[in-house]
């Protein structure tokens, strides 16, 4: 549809049919800046006087002329937002065309009030934590991320959250910073919104899209269809496309480089690098070990350790343990140690972060993707299956839900251990 721009003096006002729109292109220079601005914002006025148009946009050239004079990201974001809000302006404009009619008597309106009136975003979401069933660090997780959405919502009426106020709200969060990177943890959330973030050090927009997933679950299938407070969630379909930039795979001869550098660390960091290598298990699984954990099989004469939380029923399973981690002494260590093996990466999980990080020479694989400590464990799931092994008993070792095989899956149980023995035990890096 041809746009129909009027009068040279107006630019950034054109005709759509009958309704007039606000519009603006966004300089390159900023999209090169910022890469999270859109190239260009464009809202409907809904109007089709002229006039009318022209006042409600008229706020918006001094915005215009100062996006075109910054240098900076965060003051680029800033003046975008507010040069795609017209909410005060529509409103303006609506109460000055009613405003002769007020003395006009109008029918009583009999439509029924939506259901929740006035609920507050906090209070929604308190009751949403309330209705689910989350594990403790599945709650402090999702806290985390509504404390980001509140951020940028405010503590406002659920039925006042559009498409557009969330998917802003997303593109704020965008800008923030890694939490756990050093300098920004003990900052208060308000103060680090109006700091420009490097880059690097800003979260993942696979992470902004675990905020969009979490909105729908409290909008969409809490607010809208169980308690039925709103009749449209904001959520439909709004969408984050985020770069899938996974997890890289370690060679043998990169994986024994890096054990030859263990003996430059601590202790228990040796035998946590050595259990991820040798069990696929994740980082946080290995931090939660005790002496406890590890017990003996007398139908396979094989030691094995038995992991007992996780979010999902497919991660409380059985491990064996691999022969190279007898032989090395794992159990000698575990008898002499503490009851919690891994005290120190059981209370700050980013230690063992920063100790991979010192012994690592490169942060990408040769194909882009990037190595970190969970890199450990995509390099164990791959050996697995380029021996051969069949899927099902992979995914029981490392913690996956069992798929693949259709219908069958409802009726494949837990395997025993002599049956998953194979999925270790084919794992060699030639240490």
């Amino acid at each position: 549809m041809v746009h129909k721009l009027v009068q040279t003096r107006y630019p950034h006002v054109f005709l759509r049919g009958k309704t007039y729109y606000f519009r603006i292109v966004i300089p390159p220079r900023l999209r090169a800046l910022c890469p999270s601005l859109p190239r260009e914002i464009k809202r409907s006025l809904r109007t089709d006087s002229l006039s009318d148009a022209i006042a409600m946009v008229g706020d918006k050239f001094r915005l215009i002329k100062l996006l075109r004079n910054c240098y900076t990201a965060q003051q680029a974001l800033l003046i975008c937002h507010k040069l795609s809000s017209f909410g005060r302006e529509v409103a303006a404009w609506v109460d000055s065309k009613f405003a002769s009619i007020t003395s006009v008597p109008t029918q009583p309106s009999k439509s029924r009030p939506a259901k929740g009136g006035g609920m507050k975003l906090d209070k929604a979401w308190g009751d949403f934590v309330a209705w689910k069933r989350w594990t403790d660090k599945q709650a402090k997780d999702y806290e985390r991320m509504y404390q980001n959405l509140r951020l940028f919502l405010g503590d406002v009426s659920v039925t006042s959250i559009t498409k557009r106020s969330l998917r802003e709200a997303l593109g704020g969060i965008s800008g923030l910073p890694q939490r756990n990177k050093k300098g920004y943890g003990k900052m208060p959330l308000e103060k680090l919104r109006g700091l420009v973030i490097p880059d690097e050090d800003r979260v993942s927009s696979k992470y902004v899209k675990e905020h969009l997933k979490l909105c729908q679950g409290l909008f969409n299938r809490y607010l809208k269809q169980e308690r039925e407070v709103i009749e449209l969630s904001p959520t439909e379909g709004l969408k984050w496309e985020y770069d899938n930039n996974r997890y890289g795979c370690l060679s043998d001869s990169e994986v024994r480089g890096l054990v030859g550098k263990l003996s430059q660390k601590p202790e228990w960091f040796k035998w946590f690098f050595m259990m991820a290598i040798y069990t696929g298990a994740r980082r946080g699984e290995i931090a939660g070990l005790t002496k406890d954990d590890f017990k003996f099989c007398a139908d396979t004469q094989r030691f094995h350790f038995v992991i007992k939380k996780g979010k999902t029923k497919a991660a409380r399973r059985s491990v064996p343990i691999h022969d190279e981690l007898i032989k090395l002494g794992l159990l000698k260590w575990i008898d002499s140690g503490n009851h919690t093996l891994f005290e120190t990466a059981n209370r700050d999980p980013n230690r063992v972060t920063g100790l991979f990080n010192s012994i690592i020479d490169t942060k990408l694989s040769d194909h882009g993707e990037r190595l970190v400590f969970h890199s450990l464990r995509h390099t164990f799931i791959t050996k697995a299956r380029a021996a051969g092994v069949t899927n099902v008993l992979v995914q029981q070792v490392v913690g996956h839900e069992k798929r693949g095989a259709g219908q069958t899956d409802r009726y494949t149980h837990t395997f025993q251990l002599k049956d998953v023995l194979k999925v270790v035990d084919v794992v060699d890096y030639g240490v």
